[in-house]
Order: structure tokens, then sequence, then C-alpha cells
């Protein structure tokens, strides 16, 4: 019983796409209408540190599918680094691939 269980918590999670609760609909969060969709998290927050990760949330294959997550990552970045009273800070990208159908940024972002 608790192996079928298993099989199916593992299910779920490939089926929703690895969605976490602390990942955002960049869209709706920013109230733009970026043609992929994107979504975030942002994770691994220090006092000095935190990364953002952005990917499309509905596929594309158009130069769009890069520019939305790097617009969606560094607007993110703007916005966390003013709520957390940052005046200088600097967004660099660690990560920027293909992951099946969707295009996957992260960035840390350091403050100064």
């Amino acid at each position: 019983m608790l192996g079928l269980l298993s099989i199916n918590a593992a299910m779920a999670v490939f089926f929703t796409g690895c969605a976490t609760p602390d990942q955002h609909d960049y869209n709706a969060d920013y109230n733009e209408h970026l043609l992929t969709q994107p979504v975030y998290f942002i994770g691994d927050k220090t006092s000095s540190s935190y990364t953002i990760t952005v990917k499309e949330g509905t596929p594309s294959s158009g130069p769009e599918r890069v520019t939305d997550v790097k617009t969606a990552a560094s607007a993110v970045a703007q916005a966390e680094c003013k709520k957390l009273g940052w005046e200088k800070w600097d967004l660099n990208y660690i990560e920027d691939h293909n992951r099946g159908w969707m295009h996957v940024v992260v960035a840390k972002v350091t403050r100064k």
C-alpha cells in the first residue's frame, strides 16, 4: 500500500510539472502579458543573496522563450530587492538552458 502511494505521489509531481507552493505566475503578479506566461520562484534566501528561477509556463519556439524568462527574472529581482531595501545589487545568470519544451533561467541576486 505504501509503495502505491509513493508511486501516485511521484506521478502527481511529474504531471503537474513539479509545481511548488512558492511558484508564482509572473503575468498575474506583475500585470504583464508575456506570451510564454513565465512562472517563477525565489529560493536560497540569505541576508546577502537569493536565487530566482524562471521558466516558461506556455511553450514557444520563438525568441520570446528566452527574452520572456529573462525579462521576468530582471523584474522580479528589482521588485524583491526594493522590498528588501537593497539599493545596490547584482543579477547574474548561473543557469540558462532548455529543459524539454521549456526554457529555464536561474539567476543569483547578490547584495552589494
